[in-house]
């Protein structure tokens, strides 16, 4: 895990968008114990013996915190599937809600989100130098959909809600899942200008902005090269 995990300052080099580390499907998912909001240990494997679909996101990523609503609206039409959020490192640090440099602090900022946003799901910390995430592929807004038994049936590196409403479908027809890329999608900017701004103040959305273009330019790169 790199020293730098927790960033202090977001750039387009805090993702590599070009190479694709992490579990893949047909990988089973590790056996690891996490906290909840309430800090009460939980089992992953406790989230199994059903369909799980496991998100990674934070309270300063637009792009987890501009699906929640949609993302409760598919848990909510898949009511025999259980639906988790990983709370992994900040997207976006600032002033407010800075990088974490303790377990105290990053369990401090899950619980923020959980109180200032309409999230329905079951939300586990991660470890601060994000033990889970580095095993699931370090991108800010991941989406793993896992069998009953723990394998991996299906992975994007970037949360499509109908996405993951198809796919949930298409694992209880028994039919074999399509191997589509989920491509970026961005969020409406009122959902990044909020969350940035709830992150670091003016500072932290001007920082996102002048980073923009070549964010773009690297997410281009990394659907040509798919």
């Amino acid at each position: 895990m790199s020293e730098n995990y927790n960033y202090q300052h977001f750039t387009p080099q805090s993702y590599n968008f070009m190479h694709q580390s992490g579990l893949q499907p047909g990988d089973k998912l590790p056996d690891i114990t996490l906290l909840n909001t309430s800090a009460d240990p939980v089992k992953l494997k406790s989230l199994l013996g059903k369909t799980l679909v496991l998100e990674t996101g934070s309270a300063t990523c637009p792009l987890y915190v501009g699906k929640i609503k949609s993302m409760n609206a598919v848990a909510a039409k898949h009511k025999d599937v259980n639906f988790a959020v990983l709370y992994i490192r900040e997207a976006h640090p600032g002033s407010k809600i800075s990088a974490h440099s303790t377990s105290e602090a990053k369990m401090k900022a899950a619980q923020l989100l959980q109180m200032a946003e309409p999230e329905n799901r079951v939300i586990l910390v991660d470890t601060l130098t994000g033990n889970l995430h580095e095993k699931l592929g370090l991108l800010p807004n991941m989406a793993y959909v896992i069998s009953e038994d723990g394998t991996v049936l299906y992975r994007a590196d970037w949360n499509i809600p109908d996405r993951i409403d198809a796919v949930l479908q298409t694992v209880k027809s028994g039919a074999p899942i399509p191997n589509e890329p989920a491509n970026f999608t961005p969020v409406p900017m009122k959902y990044s200008l909020r969350v940035l701004y709830r992150a670091g103040g003016m500072k932290a959305v001007l920082d996102f902005l002048v980073h923009l273009p070549q964010l773009i330019a690297q997410h281009i790169s990394s659907l040509k090269s798919q």
